[in-house]
């Protein structure tokens, strides 16, 4: 199966990129040594409103372990980590981008694979090939089923995990495993419906960079809901919810102060009308997966979990 990094450049929506300092720990020198990336010259603390955005490698990509939050200096060391993911096959994008299917094929797909699995009694023509051409100018031919299994493996663009209990004052590390991402809060001060504890600041990264981060502090004790800005559109969000005891979740604030979250999930438009039936922003924040409650309960709460209730729910 092939995977890219990010979408495409189709799905770049609006980025730049911002950094902050690119740095060492504690007593670090400013090399990166022999044993790969550290992290920021110890600054004395994290914005209350922008974080601490960083373009140098997050020591924490890919599958590094919970010692990777060692190379962070104390003042700004996490204790959890969010990465920022964007899940779209290229073949998928290729299918889509060139309409290589009839729009009787299209529906005929996405009904097949609305609950997250195939199934092939509902497949039409299962074995017909379809040819597209890749970005890097080859071509492949492909057959209607393997492209149903595809879009049922599809997840698209998420935080993970998607739900996360912290305690207040402890730090959060988001690393961008792909392009295009941010962190930023519902809050009235961004124009949006209010949906963070009340004196919460606005918080807000800015884009980063792939394979940078960007560190945040939550010290209000309630319910936070985030999005990723240029990614909203098509369900990226993330709930954090900041308390003292687990299993016990602070009342979630919400009030009509703008503009609420996405109802929609557009990511069809950008697969050229395949749909892999992942939630809308709206949908995401409102299902039992992602109910405080449950977060505070369990920890940590995946986005398959939220897909996976929306599919068959």
């Amino acid at each position: 199966m092939l995977r890219v990094a990010g979408a495409s450049t189709a799905l770049s929506l609006g980025a730049g990129t911002a950094a902050g300092g690119d740095g060492h720990g504690d007593g670090g020198d400013d090399s990166k040594g022999s044993d790969g990336p550290v992290a920021p010259q110890n600054p004395k603390d994290i914005d209350p409103v922008f974080g601490y955005p960083s373009a140098a490698e997050s020591p924490c990509l890919g599958e590094a372990s919970e010692d990777c939050f060692e190379a962070f200096a104390k003042s700004v060391r996490p204790s959890h980590e969010v990465e920022m993911y964007t899940d779209l096959p290229q073949l998928l994008l290729a299918v889509g981008g060139q309409g290589a299917l009839s729009e009787t094929t299209l529906q005929n797909v996405n009904e097949a694979v609305a609950d997250g699995s195939v199934d092939e009694g509902e497949l039409s023509n299962p074995d017909s090939d379809v040819e597209v051409q890749l970005p890097d100018g080859s071509s492949e031919s492909v057959t209607v089923r393997e492209i149903a299994e595809l879009l049922a493996e599809t997840v698209g663009f998420h935080f993970e995990p998607a739900g996360l209990r912290v305690s207040p004052g402890d730090v959060v590390l988001y690393s961008a495993e792909s392009p295009d991402h941010g962190v930023t809060a519902y809050h009235e001060r961004h124009g949006r419906q209010h949906r963070v504890p009340d004196g919460a600041e606005p918080l807000s990264s800015p884009i980063v960079p792939v394979g940078g981060y960007w560190l945040y502090r939550f010290e209000e004790e309630g319910v936070y809901d985030l999005y990723c800005p240029p990614h909203e559109p098509f369900g990226m969000v993330h709930r954090v919810v900041v308390t003292d005891e687990e299993g016990d979740a602070p009342e979630q604030t919400v009030e009509d102060t703008g503009r609420p979250p996405e109802e929609t999930n557009n990511l069809a438009s950008v697969l050229g009308g395949l749909d892999p039936n992942v939630p809308s922003a709206l949908s995401a924040l409102e299902s039992d997966a992602l109910h405080p409650e449950r977060i505070a309960s369990r920890g940590t709460v995946s986005w398959e979990d939220v897909v996976e209730e929306h599919r068959t729910g």
